[in-house]
């Protein structure tokens, strides 16, 4: 042989691959199959709930429109326009509470009571944000998409801490 390899090697080389492939993706099914009953989902994580995945959706809405509200008053602080610092202080802290929040809320795995207290403070400092946003809103599009979000935001945290 010239140590190159021919068709009938490389194909049971291949189908070889092919049963070990098989065989572990498999035995992976049969091993997950046994958390059937821990309330898990095909994928191992717990399932989302509509009140949790509300909260995952709002949360991403108002990271995004949070984000361009901040570089406006951060635009208005920087051309020497002070009346933006209360807006962009209160951003900076939801902002900073909303993206825990979120990703708590993907990760699927705190306690329903840490969740909740999670949510709770989410709300009040979107209700917060909300508040300092609203003599901008009339003014900037981004302060009133940040506003709205915001609302939302709280709303879907507070629905989720009122569920049982």
């Amino acid at each position: 042989m010239s140590g190159t390899l021919d068709r009938r090697e490389i194909l049971t080389g291949l189908a070889g691959l092919g049963t070990v492939l098989i065989a572990g993706e498999l035995r992976a099914q049969a091993e997950h199959a046994g958390h059937a009953g821990h309330g898990l989902d095909a994928a191992g994580a717990a399932p989302t709930s509509p009140a949790l995945k509300a909260v995952a959706d709002a949360t991403a809405n108002c990271l995004r429109d949070g984000r361009y509200c901040m570089a406006r008053c951060t635009d208005h602080l920087a051309a020497g326009t002070p009346l933006m610092a209360e807006c962009q202080r209160a951003v900076m802290n939801m902002l900073a509470v909303v993206q825990a929040t979120a990703d708590v809320a993907g990760y699927r795995n705190a306690s329903s009571a840490n969740m909740k207290a999670l949510a709770s403070t989410c709300a009040a400092f979107c209700r917060t944000c909300a508040k300092a946003c609203e003599p901008h809103a009339e003014h900037h599009a981004e302060c009133q998409a940040c506003r709205d979000a915001c609302l939302q935001c709280a709303k879907a945290c507070e629905a989720f801490t009122a569920q049982a």
